[in-house]
């Protein structure tokens, strides 16, 4: 594998040597000076125009002026926004005293072209889907985000967070955790330059546009993987004759929030609650006030009071640095572009090997495009990431969360041991020559001593990505017909290097009557094994293989008939270690669409579908989408409405049917498996066989049933910018075991249940995003608000229960459902009252949660769970405010949800028996503070009651 990595990196690295040297080689002849002036049509000079040429750079003043030194045989590249690109050849302009721009229609600039599908660009104006594109280097030009898809968070309309899309899709999850539906891998489809790949490690500065493809008939070509959206990232390129060279630095501190960490009690506290909890149970103390006095004011090596989120051990901020260049440029028979970077960041430890911890992420992208001859050109892109995790071997984190404060001491001073104590001199290691780890019975190892002597683990993650697309230009044979392939190979290999070393804790016998260590206990032994060991459970090996092939026609007639067409064939496998079937998609699309003088367009877009886990016969799938968008700013009637710019309607309809949400393979045939040992003649025996599954050959694709509807457009003279649309999504044959169609015991073993398309979900909602601009003299201002709001339905649910009230149908995807608390039990008498309700959960005793009976039957239990909420929000929203000054620029940037819901299970909040007590307890029930108290009466054993999911425990996950 080392091999193939060297080979294949060896290459890339000659390719970009030999291109930068043939690419440049001109720049050593002599250079002449073009002096010239850029004006518009009507004779206006324009000022801010950027002028390009090689190492070449000028901007024309104010009065469209302009001088710069290139090469002879060279072009100039003028941009300005508003007006369409020209390339002058350095002759023309030469010979002529000006250059003339034409003023662009609006949507039809240069940097309004959007990336569709397979490689094609289109204008903004021309685009027919439901499609938001983002330039990323202009995104981030207030807003620095290394991680690439940050980038998105709150500046794309209909994108929620940074890659979910209007929030559709998500729920499969939920809702399989709820019926026992089966859920693959279905989610936003990510492709970097065309092919899916991780955006794990992928930078912004690499990127130059992030395409979001959100109704069926824009994403639709991507086949069964659409079935959520697409994100199109496309990554940058070397443009002819500018050549660029960025160096950039970033340096910061991330300080952590005092409330950002958990907050427990101190031993003192813990042990006054403990006893409070025990008395509850009718016990008595654990404790006696005195030697909760000495936990609270006493020697803390001998009376251990451990605050695992104190400033002993963890630092108030981790530092990070992220240092990133970019070269590029080219001429007209090639462009080169490389990025390479490397970011680190610290961490929050700040004692033993945990000060040492540290991520280390290094990447290089390379990328080539090469003129063949008039009809061929190629592109090769290689990009590589080193990731090196290296942490200490502790499990800290999780122990700060469950270990009790008194447990024991995480150092022991050697200057309160006696100095002859047999195990003090025959230590091997200590910490800095003046502590020994601290331990006990129960802890003979401990997160501190590990920190300290275990030693440390260093997760290594290598990619390397490889990229190759040939395009064939057959416009000379038949005008606007082109073919393009795109093959990439992605290897990705992810191991830990392990230096673990043993060690000694120590358990003290103190003096009785002065704070002297008498003895010690040692448990473990001082080892070192000098090793570096590569574990071979933690080792993984992926490989991505993905092929595209395009045929596309565009072509457009006496200047207002442009007709487009694509056939498309594509294939990807995905493999992971010890995942022997692997993940294959393979499908054929095609394209048809035509648009009058940019005015009315139609698009037919479609993906035949083929599927690995259906069963033969029912393989194929068919999914076509039709889009429909009207220009109406364009006709004649609107010419009077003088503060519409632009108007542009839209709607589209479809399916995608997809075998992604599916999961594993073979469901469509009947799976047998090992269960128990079956005996005979009292010494013959063999494990027993039983069903897995009932094979069901007539289980199909899920789909995605898809209409949406919308319009942008442009007003009061480009003051306002709206983008709006409504979508309705439905899934449909969601695969799931069936609860209701089968006898009872079939159900309870579940080993007979086959899968089935059973059920449906629905999302519906609008989206839309308003931009207000406005310059005046030397000030800019831009506003830019955007929301989506998505309401989610199980349409179809195969359940069966004994209350209405107890259906999930008709209820939002990624429900919960749990009891109705109605306050807590004051007295034994109410407990013991006739008329209450028997709650079946656990003993019941005074400060326990009393839940109301729904159904009447005089028991509580799982039939009196009723709808509490939904865990998805279903409103997003988001605003960025930039206002500039000259080259001075104030930037806000916000985005927040409302109407979800999250539960509190964890241990941090369902406290009982002698579990770790956070600061929730300090309002527990006692007869005391029965009519304050807000969090039920503390029990030093289990207490099923209280822990049982209620609307008690949740909370509004609303945030901004």
């Amino acid at each position: 594998m080392k091999n193939k990595y060297s080979i294949i990196l060896f290459l890339c690295v000659t390719l970009l040597l030999t291109a930068h040297q043939v690419l440049a080689q001109k720049e050593t002849e002599k250079k002449i000076t073009i002096e010239s002036v850029i004006e518009d049509e009507a004779g206006n000079p324009i000022a801010g125009a950027k002028v390009f040429c090689g190492n070449g750079y000028a901007k024309t003043d104010s009065e469209g002026k302009f001088t710069i030194a290139v090469e002879p045989d060279a072009d100039l590249v003028v941009q300005v926004a508003g007006y369409e690109d020209v390339r002058v050849s350095v002759n023309s302009a030469r010979n002529e005293s000006k250059i003339t721009l034409k003023a662009a229609a609006i949507f039809f600039e240069e940097d309004q072209k959007v990336a569709l599908p397979f490689n094609r660009r289109s204008y903004r104006g021309d685009v027919v889907g439901a499609v938001s594109s983002v330039n990323i280097p202009e995104a981030t030009r207030n807003d620095y985000n290394r991680v690439g898809l940050s980038s998105l968070r709150g500046k794309v309309v209909g994108l929620i967070g940074s890659s979910n899309i209007r929030g559709i899709g998500a729920g499969l999850t939920d809702a399989a955790a709820s019926f026992g539906i089966v859920s693959g891998l279905s989610e936003t489809y990510i492709l970097v330059d065309g092919l899916p790949r991780s955006p794990e490690f992928l930078r912004s500065t690499e990127i130059e546009s992030i395409t979001v493809l959100k109704d069926a008939n824009a994403a639709v070509l991507y086949g069964a993987a659409a079935l959520d959206g697409v994100l199109l990232v496309t990554t940058k390129r070397g443009e002819a004759y500018k050549k660029r060279t960025d160096v950039n630095l970033n340096y910061g501190l991330d300080f952590s929030k005092e409330n950002s960490f958990p907050k427990f009690l101190n031993s003192a506290d813990y042990m006054t609650y403990y006893n409070i909890a025990r008395r509850n149970d009718g016990m008595t103390d654990q404790w006696t006030e005195a030697q909760i006095n000495n936990y609270r004011n006493g020697n803390k090596y001998r009376y251990p009071d451990v605050d695992y989120y104190s400033s002993d051990y963890i630092k108030s901020y981790k530092d990070w640095f992220d240092i990133n260049t970019e070269f590029s440029g080219g001429n007209r028979n090639g462009t080169y572009y490389v990025n390479a970077g490397w970011y680190s960041e610290g961490t929050l430890l700040n004692f033993g090997s945990g000060k040492d911890e540290r991520i280390n992420n290094f990447n290089i992208r390379a990328n080539v495009d090469m003129k063949i001859n008039d009809w061929i050109n190629t592109a090769i892109d290689g990009n590589f990431i080193f990731n090196s995790d290296k942490f200490a071997l502790a499990s800290y984190w999780g122990s700060a969360i469950n270990t009790r404060p008194y447990e024991y001491a995480p150092l022991l001073p050697i200057s309160l041991i006696d100095p002859n104590d047999p195990e003090l001199l025959a230590r091997k290691r200590d910490i800095d020559g003046l502590y020994l780890v601290g331990g006990s019975n129960s802890y003979q190892s401990t997160p501190f001593g590990s920190t300290y002597l275990s030693g440390t683990a260093d997760q290594v993650y290598r990619n390397l990505s490889f990229n190759n697309r040939i395009n064939f230009d057959f416009g000379q044979w038949v005008s606007g017909l082109s073919f393009h392939t795109n093959i990439n190979f992605d290897f990705t290999t992810q191991y830990y290097e392990v230096n673990q070393n043993s060690y000694s804790t120590y358990e003290p016998t103190w003096a009785p009557n002065e704070d002297k260590i008498t003895a010690l206990k040692k448990y473990g032994n001082d080892a070192s094994s000098g090793n570096l060991n590569v574990p071979g459970d933690f080792r993984a090996l992926r490989r991505m293989v993905g092929f595209s092939a395009t045929l596309n026609y565009d072509r457009t007639f006496d200047q207002v008939h442009r007709v487009t067409g694509a056939l498309i064939g594509y294939a990807t496998m995905y493999q992971l270690t010890g995942n022997l079937q692997g993940n294959k998609q393979a499908h054929l699309g095609m394209q048809l669409g035509y648009n009058y003088d940019h005015r009315y367009m139609i698009d037919f877009s479609a993906a035949a579908i083929n599927s690995t886990k259906l069963a033969p016969g029912h393989r194929l799938g068919f999914s076509p989408t039709l889009g429909l968008a009207w220009v109406l700013s364009s006709e004649d009637f609107m010419s009077s409405a003088a503060n519409i710019d632009y108007l542009k309607v839209r709607a589209s309809a479809g399916n995608i049917k997809s075998d992604i949400p599916i999961g594993g393979y073979f469901y469509y045939d009947e799976r047998i498996t090992t269960n128990g040992t079956v005996y005979w003649n009292n010494s013959r025996s063999r494990a027993g066989v039983i069903t897995s599954w009932t094979g069901n050959t007539d289980l199909t694709f899920v789909s995605r049933n898809d209409f949406n509807a919308g319009f942008e457009g442009l007003f009061f003279n480009k003051f306002l910018e709206v983008e709006a649309n409504y979508f309705y999504s439905l899934y449909d044959n969601i695969v799931a075991r069936s609860n209701s169609k089968y006898p009872n015991f079939y159900a309870t073993t579940n080993n007979y249940l086959p899968y089935e398309n059973l059920n449906a979900n629905l999302y519906q909602g609008i989206e839309a995003g308003l931009t207000f601009r406005k310059n005046i003299n030397d000030w800019a201002f831009t506003l830019r608000t955007n929301m989506v709001y998505t309401a989610t339905k199980l349409k179809e649910v195969d359940e069966i229960y004994a209350n209405d009230y107890q259906y999930r149908k008709g209820r939002p995807v990624g429900n919960y459902f749990g009891l109705e608390a109605i306050g807590f039990f004051q007295n034994e008498a109410e407990i013991n009252d006739p008329k209450t309700p028997y709650q079946l959960f656990s003993a019941l005793k005074p400060g326990d949660i009393r839940y109301k009976d729904q159904n009447g039957d005089n028991v509580i239990n799982s039939n009196d769970q009723v709808y509490l909420g939904r865990s998805t929000a279903p409103f997003y929203g988001a605003a960025q405010l930039s206002v500039s000054y000259k080259n001075w620029t104030l930037f806000a940037s916000g985005y927040g949800i409302s109407g979800g819901h999250s539960v509190t299970e964890s241990n941090y909040y369902w406290i009982d028996g002698t579990k770790k007590y956070s600061e929730v307890v300090l309002n527990s029930w006692t007869p005391e503070t029965s009519a304050t108290a807000t969090y039920p009466r503390l029990s030093s054993s289990a207490n099923s009651n209280n822990n049982q999911r209620s609307n008690f425990w949740m909370y509004s996950n609303d945030y901004f």
